[in-house]
């Protein structure tokens, strides 16, 4: 079993404004898409072998799925079938967060590296001091 801690997974900037985090487990993929507001959505796409699940946690999207646009805010869910178009948009002024669901692994090179993201790679890793700093967020060894 592998432990991972959002906090401490590295930032992938993947588009002007949009960042994501992720988990990779044998078949499916997690990530964190966190989004500044007027960060640029990607178009209109499709995933022809993989099926995605989003579930909003902050701010107010627009997403697009199939024919249909729909307002979507913080407790929505949006399965999104394999080869169906779509796209999300951050409609707020506040930051956004979506959490991204993909079966199997979307992004199958950057799991490759999967292991070195556990909480035990990472306390593995870094050096623990008495003042609290970005990376560990001030968590005690510990809990890394």
């Amino acid at each position: 079993m592998s432990f991972y801690n959002w906090d401490m997974l590295p930032i992938s900037p993947d588009r002007p404004g949009i960042v994501h985090r992720r988990i990779f487990g044998d078949e499916i993929q997690i990530q964190h898409l966190i989004s500044e507001p007027g960060g640029t959505a990607p178009d209109l796409h499709n995933h022809p072998d993989h099926e995605e699940i989003l579930y909003v946690q902050a701010g107010e999207w627009e997403c697009t799925l199939g024919n249909e646009i729909r307002k979507i805010a913080p407790g929505d869910v949006v399965h999104v079938k394999k080869g169906q178009m779509h796209t999300l948009e951050l409609k707020s002024n506040e930051p956004g967060m979506v959490l991204e669901i993909f079966h199997p692994i979307l992004n199958t090179e950057l799991a490759n590296d999967k292991e070195n993201f556990t909480i035990e790679s990472i306390k593995n890793r870094m050096e623990f001091h008495e003042e609290p700093d970005e990376m560990n967020r001030g968590r005690p060894p510990e809990f890394v």
